[in-house]
This record gives C-alpha cells, structure tokens and sequence, in this order.
C-alpha cells in the first residue's frame, strides 16, 4: 500500500508496532481525502500482520461509517447507537487470532451522544490487545469524554510535489500525475481519485471556469454563470444535490486561491475577504441541508462577490 506524505506519522506508528506498544486508542484529524483513513487501513494491517486486501475479510478488524437508511435509501445524518453496541458485543469475544483487535470509527465526529456513550464504554473496558483509530476532519465536534481518551494526530496537507510523484508511482502519467496534484489542495486521495477519473477534472476545471464569468460580473451574468446548476425546477433534492457538489468544489478552489495569496505575500485585506467567502458557502450548505430554496441560497452567495 502506498502512503503518499505523512512520513513522520508513518514513521512513529512503525516504532511502535515492532515495539509492541500501541496505545488504545487514536484519534487522526483532517480534511476529507488527506489520507487518515489510508494510514489508519495500513496501520491496522501492520498490526494484524496481514495486506490491505486481506483487512476487510480478518475476523479481528472492524470498520464502523454511517449506514444507509433502508426507509430514505440515503446515508444516516449520524452513527448510531446499534452500531456501538455491535462493536461492543464483537469486542467481548476473544480475539480470534489471539492478537489484536482493531477498530476504524469513520467520521467520529457524527457518533451522536447515544453511540458515544456505547463507544466510551468500549474505550474504557478495551483490553491492550485492542486498538481503536478514530478518524475526523474536526476534533472540536468529538464528545469531550472520546477526545481526552484519544492520542490525536493531525494529517496537514501535502506538498503537490510528492503528491505528484506519488501518482507516477502508481503508473499514471506525469502530466496527468501534475494536473491531478495541483487540482488536489494537498489531498492525495482527491488526486488520486482526479486522476482515475476524466469526468471529476473536467467538471473541477469547469468550475473554475465558472469563476472567471463570476468575479467582476454584474449581477445578471453572475446569475447566468450558475443556470446550469438551478436547471432543473422541478426536482429542488438534484438541484440541492448538485449545488452542494459545487460548492464543496468552490471551497477548494478558494482555499488554493488563500495559498496563492500568501504565497505571493498578499495583503490581510484580502485573505479575510476569501476567507469570509468561503465561510458564506459553508453557510450554504447548511442552509441546503434544511431544504432552503438553493436559488435564494445562490443569490446570497453572489450578492456577497
């Protein structure tokens, strides 16, 4: 399994795992795509003592996300109290290897006080032959009695140089394993998923497209930038759906145009400006989130330009 960055997490966990001294529990922080969950899959395969591809089949290793609302068909909004108590009952039996056993909590941050009460109780009932990695892109959100029984880590981002020779690594080419890595805010795994596929760069390039007839625009052409998204009348959920799509993209690119800006030794003026901006779409997609009409939601944003 290739780990692109990360070389000094990566390095301390190797010490100690051939030191036989793991902690039991983790908690790994950062943004969606950094790499926690690889490390974490690489990690509890070391412990494990087998492959990656392996992991998800050993009867010692659990993974817990939200699941999938049979009613809705769509993902649950938390992780819930079943799933904890699960993970509970699993951990009761003895390991079926006699070695360790091993948890991954995506998204940790959604364990409601249900759930988190059933995981605490695992925490401090948990054996130290069992390891827990608890993964988040925001520890403030973690239950205050989950966060103090975790060792944190934080995944910053990682330079687009090793993330591009990362991708040549895994045979893609090396323009492609350039505009992947620069598409990718530090992200390897965004850029490893740009770079499997045309369709996902095509659209972040179009959107950066978009941006070059929003910026300076009068109001009119600014809303005639984002018809596409507000096409379809009918279904508010696609058009919701789509919105929050593109504005999870805007975010990324107004977080490289903040680098750009620093690196270029900008005025503070201007970073509170971006930032600002990218703090009205995070706005927006809570406001999605509460069925708000999207087309109110887009007005504001572009008033705000």
């Amino acid at each position: 399994m290739l780990i692109i960055g990360h070389e000094k997490i990566i390095s301390y966990f190797d010490n100690v795992i051939a030191s036989h001294a793991p902690a039991q529990s983790y908690c790994f922080v950062g943004s969606d795509g950094v790499g926690k969950k690889t490390t974490a899959r690489y990690l509890a395969a070391q412990l494990l003592k087998v492959s990656d591809k392996q992991l998800d089949t050993h009867p010692d290793f659990y993974y817990i996300c939200r699941q999938i609302d049979e009613k809705t068909e769509k993902i649950k909004k938390d992780i819930s109290v079943a799933q904890g108590r699960q993970i509970k009952e699993k951990l009761g039996r003895k390991s079926w290897f006699g070695g360790y056993q091993v948890v991954i909590i995506n998204e940790a941050e959604l364990l409601n006080e249900e759930s988190g009460n059933a995981l605490l109780k695992n925490l401090e009932e948990a054996g130290g032959q069992r390891v827990f990695f608890l993964l988040t892109s925001d520890d403030s959100e973690l239950l205050p009695t989950i966060r103090s029984r975790c060792q944190m880590f934080y995944f910053s981002a990682v330079d687009a140089r090793v993330i591009e020779a990362g991708l040549i690594k895994l045979g893609y080419a090396e323009a492609l394993a350039a505009e992947s890595a620069k598409l990718s805010w530090g992200r390897p795994g965004r850029a490893i998923a740009l770079a499997g596929n045309d369709e996902l760069r095509n659209n972040f390039n179009a959107e950066i497209e978009r941006w070059k007839k929003i910026e300076g625009a009068p109001f009119y052409q600014k809303i005639k930038a984002v018809d596409d998204l507000l096409d379809d009348k009918k279904d508010t959920i696609r058009v919701s759906e789509k919105l929050n799509q593109a504005i999870e993209t805007w975010i990324v690119l107004w977080r490289g145009r903040i680098l750009d800006t620093i690196d270029e030794g900008g005025e503070s003026a201007t970073l509170a400006q971006i930032a600002g901006l990218i703090d009205n779409f995070k706005k927006a997609q809570t406001l999605l989130a509460q069925n708000i009409n999207p087309r109110l939601i887009i007005e504001q944003i572009l008033l705000k330009i």
